[in-house]
């Protein structure tokens, strides 16, 4: 049997269920916060604090900075999307990654920039979901970061609120957040444990994910539930499209989806394409992924901390 490395619960002697997840101590697990985790448990008052603030964030960001095109103080603006390392997330495996940090700050605002959506103020790209679904170039590691950082206050109030539950100390420290009525970055005292000295933030489970192929979900959303039936109409012709329909012995002709996604697909940049042409298609899809992309299990959490 493999061995269970130190984590967060065994360390702080936690044997009941958590609502919150159960990090590693020391390292990283491949796990991010996830905006479509977020958007679809709204009812949930953590989710809705979270998506109101991360939305405030980013209409600011797109308003202010990117449309604009005021890159000097955008940068700046970006420049306090620093390292989240008290959250246990992403890929590094001794938790000393830089989070954003400057290279990530350009990063973020040049893809923001060359998104079309974004450049004429589309409000769709306000939600973060949507920009990690079609802003090239903002993945699911510096999305998670983001959130982390722009949220800090609220996961912050969650963790004190699990370690009074489970009996935890916690110390002051001083985090810094994004402040959604000041329209600002606002530093505040928090209650929070801590492990090697380091301070520690606890996410729920729920809204926690992998590192999901959104994009080759999307494409095969929209060969399935619109390609497919353009073509079965007659409405929609490509060339070399005889593999596209299958016709059964009774006369049936059904689509054929693989071939027609493996033709019509589009790379990350040019979903904007699927989006203008369907309009409704992005909050179906945010139902898809609700529907059929199921949250981490703790018996996979557990594998990932053996």
């Amino acid at each position: 049997m493999k061995k269970i490395k130190k984590n967060f619960n065994g360390h702080f002697n936690v044997a009941k269920p958590t609502e919150h997840v159960n990090i590693l101590l020391g390292s990283d697990l491949e796990l991010f916060i996830d905006p479509y985790n977020i958007a679809n448990n709204l009812e949930n008052r953590i989710a809705k604090k979270v998506y109101l603030r991360s939305k405030s964030f980013l209409e600011n960001l797109n308003r202010t900075y990117i449309v604009p095109n005021d890159r000097l103080n955008g940068l700046a603006f970006l420049s306090h999307l620093q390292e989240a390392n008290e959250y246990g997330f992403g890929y590094s495996k001794t938790n000393k990654g830089k989070g954003i940090g400057p290279t990530k700050a350009e990063v973020i605002f040049d893809s923001l920039s060359n998104n079309l959506f974004v450049r004429e103020g589309i409000s769709i790209t306000n939600e973060a979901h949507n920009v990690l679904l079609l802003v090239k170039g903002i993945g699911a590691d510096n999305m998670s970061d983001t959130l982390a950082n722009v949220c800090r206050d609220i996961f912050a109030d969650f963790t004190y609120e699990q370690c009074m539950l489970h009996g935890i100390a916690t110390s002051k420290v001083q985090i810094e957040y994004y402040d959604s009525n000041r329209s600002c970055w606002m530093f505040k005292d928090a209650n929070l444990p801590s492990f090697g000295g380091k301070k520690i933030i606890l996410v729920p489970k729920f809204l926690i994910g992998g590192e999901r192929a959104y994009t080759s979900a999307f494409n095969w959303f929209i060969s399935s539930n619109y390609l497919s039936k353009e073509i079965l109409a007659g409405t929609l012709k490509a060339n070399n499209s005889k593999g596209f329909i299958n016709r059964l012995k009774n006369g049936t002709r059904r689509a054929i989806i693989k071939n027609i996604n493996k033709h019509f697909k589009k790379p990350k940049g040019e979903l904007v394409d699927f989006v203008k042409k369907y309009n409704g298609s992005l909050l179906e899809f945010q139902t898809h992924i609700k529907n059929n992309f199921p949250n981490i299990t703790d018996e996979q959490l557990l594998l990932m901390l053996s």
